[in-house]
């Protein structure tokens, strides 16, 4: 139900991330009078990434899989904007939007996700998800029988994302898993590190140790011993960065672009700013760039919103 009373605090959140979902249901579950939201989202429906291995297998459809942004906004009472910021203007407090007015801002929670760290023109980034999988069917679409798809990076997003595609393509299509540690998964235990082996022999992935990638040129992907190998495509699921507007709008980021957060997931130089997810980097522990943790923000994250909007100290 919403509220009669006049809009004090509009807290934007900018990125349809998993962290966001959960703040828009909370908002929706108890709203807080006095407070609009407002979600800035590229696309009208966001993709939950858990679920993207089983999407590609087919053992999830496209509407399971994926949150339609307008009814929960509406739920939440909040405003949607379907768009891509470009930039943000901390100090002014407002945000640019191609093809409508800065959209401005008390509090703002940037939630907008992470690119792949890749050379340029080297083949598709895993992420944003939504972009992925439309390259995704269309290669699969128009490529001959045979072809040899490159997933290059071999933590659990790489593993899990080659061993899906083998299951999708069922032979249709070769696979080759770039790793640039001596065994996929370097940082899970031995007997993970066995059976991840054992399945993508049991898959008939091929498997490439101890380089990375450096290079897409005419077909061969370009490896660090020098060597190269022809693929059709190759498909990223390297570590992380920030979308460049990020660290160019003047707020604290790490090397990699990402807002630095404290403990109550606010900016360390602006503390009307919040993050979460790929895009954040929290000073002195530092999560892995994994749907799970922006999941697992989510509920502080509302609270901390809330509590700021409210004049309330953040806990």
């Amino acid at each position: 139900m919403q509220s009669s009373r006049p809009i004090e605090t509009d807290i934007v959140l900018l990125g349809a991330g998993h962290a966001h979902v959960e703040v828009l249901r909370r908002f929706a579950m108890q709203p807080e009078p006095g407070v609009r939201l407002t979600l800035i989202g590229r696309e009208p429906e966001t993709p939950y990434s858990g679920m993207l291995p089983g999407l590609i297998r087919a053992e999830y459809t496209h509407e399971q899989a994926h949150i339609d942004l307008a009814p929960l906004a509406t739920m939440a009472n909040a405003r949607l904007i379907l768009g891509e910021a470009t930039a943000i203007h901390p100090n002014l407090r407002t945000i640019t939007v191609p093809g409508r007015p800065d959209v401005p801002f008390d509090l703002l929670s940037i939630d907008v996700g992470g690119v792949p760290v890749m050379p340029q023109d080297a083949g598709v980034p895993v992420k944003p998800i939504g972009r992925f999988l439309d390259r995704l069917y269309r290669l699969e679409a128009t490529l001959p029988p045979d072809s040899r798809f490159a997933v290059v990076g071999a933590g659990p997003a790489g593993a899990e994302l080659v061993l899906a595609l083998a299951a999708r393509f069922g032979g249709y299509f070769r696979l080759v898993l770039i790793s640039a540690t001596a065994d996929p998964i370097p940082a899970a235990p031995a007997a993970a590190r066995r059976a991840v082996r054992q399945a993508l022999t049991d898959a008939g992935i091929e498997l490439i140790c101890g380089v990375t990638a450096t290079a897409l040129n005419d077909g061969e992907l370009v490896l660090s011993d020098g060597s190269s190998i022809a693929v059709a495509t190759a498909l990223w699921t390297t570590g992380v960065e920030a979308p460049p507007f990020l660290a160019a709008s003047g707020l604290d980021c790490d090397p990699a672009g990402c807002v630095r957060i404290s403990p109550t997931l606010n900016s360390i130089s602006h503390p009307h700013v919040f993050a979460a997810g790929d895009c954040a980097a929290l000073e002195g522990n530092p999560r892995p760039k994994a749907g799970v943790w922006a999941v697992r923000a989510g509920a502080p994250l509302a609270e901390n919103l809330r509590r700021a909007a409210t004049g309330q100290r953040l806990t």
